[in-house]
């Protein structure tokens, strides 16, 4: 149990990393 929810926190970190990324691309295409 503890493993898998270390395993989500590193998937939800890189998931926000990514969610940012991609906010970031929406917002300069926007301005664009």
């Amino acid at each position: 149990g503890k493993q898998k929810l270390v395993d989500t926190g590193g998937r939800v970190e890189r998931f926000q990393r990514r969610y940012a990324k991609t906010q970031q691309a929406q917002q300069a295409a926007k301005q664009s």
